[in-house]
């Protein structure tokens, strides 16, 4: 009895194996599996408060890409002086494509006269090549003081 039960757990394994590896199949977990907001360029000192005169770098690991991915970039002004409350900011959208896993990185620079104060959420959405949104991340940042 026992070795039919093993066997037949083999024989299952094996099934599913060998649908996971049909082609034309794809069942994958593509993720965002990191994301970071911070005070350098490599993303080592995280932060969540920034000054006007500060830029504000933002980081996506991806993982699990089966194919090419494209990351598309917003910022939304959550609550800022003269800005409708939770809106988007179009003129900072970016995109770019990944081939497979890596990291895509989001770079938001001050104007001379530094970011407006208040409160921002910075998002970075997953696409596959046919449009179909397989992660977001978000975090909030607050730009005060000068």
């Amino acid at each position: 009895m026992r070795k039919s039960i093993v066997a037949l757990l083999l024989a299952s394994i094996v099934a599913i194996a060998g649908v996971a590896t049909i082609p034309g199949c794809n069942f994958t977990t593509a993720n965002i599996s990191g994301f970071v907001v911070s005070k350098d360029k490599d993303g080592m000192q995280t932060a969540d408060k920034f000054n006007p005169h500060e830029t504000i770098y933002a980081k996506a690991t991806l993982s699990n890409v089966p194919s090419k991915i494209t990351v598309k970039w917003r910022v939304i002004a959550v609550k800022v002086e003269g800005e409708k409350d939770n809106s988007p900011i179009p003129d900072l959208d970016r995109s770019f494509d990944l081939p497979s896993d890596g990291t895509s990185s989001y770079q938001l620079s001050p104007p001379e006269n530094g970011i407006p104060p208040g409160t921002y959420k910075i998002e970075a959405h997953m696409f596959t090549e046919s449009g179909e949104e397989k992660d977001q991340k978000s975090a909030m940042v607050t730009v005060a003081g000068g």
